[in-house]
């Protein structure tokens, strides 16, 4: 058996926990090679294992002689001082390591180990009073570390123990907890004694990242200049080289075909993919890819023909299920260029069973909704929804709001544009007392067309019943604008106002005005807070103010709301009489005057 031979026995002996057995494997390995400082450096360790700490020093010493630089060895001579218990030589050990090797978790961690054994017999570092702080708790508290440890029902009474008890820390140091807890101390009131180690251990790690960079893109280079080779030493190739070899000949045929493909030469391409299915039947990836060819020449006809015939052949010869993926997505795509949008659900479906990726998953998303929408365009029929809208407007007459509905329905859906069918099943809706669709089907008619003073005039009505007056409000406005003399309009208006000027407020209908963005912001205005203390207080100069037409309607609006700001709370219902009783007389709105009248 050879050196490395004795080594490897030995270390297979050092992990059993088998230290004697190693000592010996590392003996015999020694014989045979003895400038091999592992060897003695793995001896020290089982020497220490053994608690030989006397041979292991030796060993550890012989090893420093033969690799000066190594920082292991200077680990193992600080493990046998500590065993020995010369702390200050084995503290002097490890520093010496860490000038060789900065960072070394085998160095850093055995020099806390001997500093806190120090700590612990001698309070080099001052730990006893550290641990005497009064706000130790609260230390513990603050720390990211340590915080978690809390939740432990010992951890506390172990903190006391710490500080009532000098004694205690040498029982507990083996405690990870207390280790933690020692070196957060140290480091908060020592805050150099990390500093050397935690900078070289920075430093170490930048180094180690930037040659792992380097050996990257050395092997990135290295690939490309092998691939950039390969690629060459193909293009050289001719049909003689692959006269035994039709595997091999096929792939030439399609790495040339490829290159054409690339090179957007189309008809090359398709004579290459040609010549390598010809030469190897099995090679279905080329049935694919001309495939792809035929789609780019728009002749998807014979784009789907390859790609059956790819399914048909791969599937008898067992090729690979991404190839047959592959063949039912492209079949997809020309499916989707020929607007046969149910047979490329098929072919994206079959592709997903073969293979699911991410890409087909989206196209058979894009395609159903492409469906979808290509069904509801070819249900569109401007004739036969105004065959059901008369339906609907006969079964109104009739006072069959349901049916009506129904009616309406299936008109909405040949002919979605026709603003006056939503607001016909408004009507409905609103004779069943169902306020919030009656008013989506009004938004709806209003979004087609704007000016449709009849779906303005349901709206509002609709916004009465929600105890929305405010928007009701504007609602009948805007549609005397468009049509002064509508009674309708007219009449909506009045059942605003009479519930306004009647006194009562209703507390629903406050709380949905208060929720109205334009309320806010009229009860944040400080000009409208003034006029309505005028009112109470000097009645003259309200009317002044009132003579402002934008003052004027913002003050009919509170008005509608029942509600006015005052000192950031609602004006007594005096004062909104008050208010609703001067618009009045300055708007000069004859059903206003008649409502106060």
């Amino acid at each position: 058996m050879s050196a490395d031979d004795f080594k490897a026995k030995g270390n297979a002996a050092f992990s059993a926990k088998n230290f004697s057995e190693a000592v010996e494997c590392f003996s015999q390995g020694i014989q045979l090679d003895g400038s091999n400082h592992v060897l003695f450096s793995n001896r020290s360790a089982s020497y220490a294992g053994l608690k030989q700490f006397d041979k292991a020093l030796e060993d550890a010493d012989k090893c420093i002689s033969l690799k000066p630089n190594w920082g292991k060895g200077y680990g193992r001579k600080g493990a046998a001082l500590h065993g020995m218990g010369d702390l200050d030589s084995a503290v002097e050990a490890y520093k010496k390591g860490l000038e060789v090797e900065p960072g070394l978790p085998m160095l850093t961690n055995g020099l806390k180990d001997v500093e806190a054994e120090m700590a612990a017999s001698g309070d080099s570092f001052g730990i006893n009073n550290l641990l005497n702080r009064p706000d130790l708790l609260e230390f513990v508290a603050k720390s990211p570390t340590l915080s978690p440890f809390l939740v432990q029902p010992d951890f506390p009474e172990l903190l006391q123990e710490l500080k009532n008890d000098k004694a205690a820390l040498g029982k507990h140091l083996n405690d990870q907890r207390v280790q933690l807890l020692l070196q957060e101390l140290l480091r908060e009131s020592n805050p150099n004694i990390f500093k050397k180690a935690e900078e070289d251990e920075i430093r170490r790690r930048k180094e180690k990242e930037a040659a792992e960079e380097a050996k990257a893109k050395k092997e990135e280079e290295e690939a490309k200049r092998k691939l950039a080779e390969e690629a060459a030493r193909k293009a050289a190739m001719t049909e003689e080289d692959f006269k035994d070899d039709p595997k091999g000949l096929s792939d030439l045929f399609k790495d040339k075909g490829n290159a054409a493909y690339k090179a957007k030469n189309f008809d090359e391409a398709i004579s290459l993919y040609t010549k390598a299915y010809e030469a190897n039947s099995e090679n279905i990836t080329v049935l694919t890819n001309r495939a792809a060819v035929k789609f780019e020449q728009k002749a998807y006809d014979d784009c789907i023909a390859d790609c059956k015939k790819a399914i048909e052949e791969g599937r008898a010869c067992r090729a690979d299920w991404k190839i047959i993926a592959r063949a039912f997505e492209r079949m997809g795509n020309a499916y989707v260029k020929q607007d046969k949008l149910d047979d490329a659900l098929a072919a994206y479906n079959d592709s997903l069973v073969e293979n699911r990726t991410p890409a087909v998953e989206k196209k058979l998303r894009e395609t159903e909704k492409a469906l979808k929408e290509q069904t509801a365009k070819a249900y569109l029929n401007p004739e036969k929804a105004a065959e059901e809208k008369e339906k609907g407007n006969a079964l109104v007459k009739e006072g069959k709001w349901i049916q009506a509905k129904e009616a309406y329905d299936e008109a909405i859906r040949r002919n979605p544009k026709d603003h006056t069918i939503f607001s016909n099943r408004a009507l409905c809706f609103m004779k069943l007392m169902e306020w919030p669709a009656a008013k989506a089907d009004c938004d709806k008619a209003l979004e087609i067309e704007p000016t449709f003073v009849r779906a303005l005039e349901r709206r509002g009505n609709c916004f009465i019943m929600l105890k929305e007056q405010t928007k009701a409000l504007a609602d009948f406005r805007k549609g005397l604008e468009i049509d002064p003399s509508n009674q309708g309009l007219l009449s909506g208006i009045q059942r605003v106002e009479s519930t306004m000027f009647s006194g009562q407020r209703d507390p629903d209908a406050v709380a949905n005005a208060m929720k109205d963005p334009e309320i806010q912001q009229i009860l944040q205005d400080p000009v409208i807070s003034n006029v309505l203390r005028d009112l109470q207080n000097n009645p003259a100069a309200a009317q002044d103010a009132l003579k402002d037409p934008v003052i004027a309607d913002r003050i009919q609006k509170l008005a509608a709301a029942a509600s006015s700001p005052s000192a950031n709370t609602a004006v007594p219902d005096l004062a909104v009489e008050a208010v609703a009783m001067q618009w009045c007389v300055e708007a000069g709105n004859s059903m206003s005057r008649a409502m106060c009248t």
